[in-house]
Order: C-alpha cells, then sequence, then structure tokens
C-alpha cells in the first residue's frame, strides 16, 4: 500500500477512533501509524484539541446580552410572514 493509500485509510478513521468506536486492531494500526506520521499525527492531534475546545465552549454560559438577542431574533422571525 502506498504511503498516500495508507493515509486515506487511516484519517477516513479519525472520526471513529476519537469518538471510542473504533475496532481496537484498527485503532492500534491508527496509532502505530500515527508514531511515523508526522502528517496524520498532525491531523489526530489537531483534531482531537478542535474537539476539546467544542466541548469546552458548550460548557461556558452564554452572557446575557447574547441570550436577549438571540430571543429577540427568534421573536422577529416568528412575528415575520412566512414567504
Amino acid at each position: 500500500m502506498t504511503p498516500d493509500a495508507e493515509c486515506q485509510q487511516i484519517l477516513a478513521g479519525v472520526s471513529a477512533y476519537l469518538d471510542g468506536e473504533l475496532a481496537a486492531p484498527d485503532c492500534e494500526r491508527l496509532e502505530r501509524h500515527s508514531r511515523t506520521c508526522a502528517s496524520c499525527a498532525t491531523v489526530v492531534a489537531g483534531l482531537r484539541e478542535t474537539i476539546g475546545l467544542c466541548r469546552d465552549a458548550s460548557r461556558a454560559p452564554l452572557p446575557e446580552a447574547v441570550r436577549a438577542k438571540a430571543r429577540a431574533s427568534i421573536a422577529n422571525l416568528l412575528k415575520s410572514p412566512s414567504g
């Protein structure tokens, strides 16, 4: 298998890997490949960090000003005639 083809196969499973849904042998293969392929390791690390940031952001409360603006926008949308 060419390096590019192997990278494509590895990267196709990254989401399942990060979600804990990839089978153990496939996890081992992905981890082994990422130890020797800097490009794939960078993708895996970047996605892991992005997921962590998204999870952290979802726990932060919205400022009241943002909530009020969202409520006003929704109210305006509900009032406007549908086209």
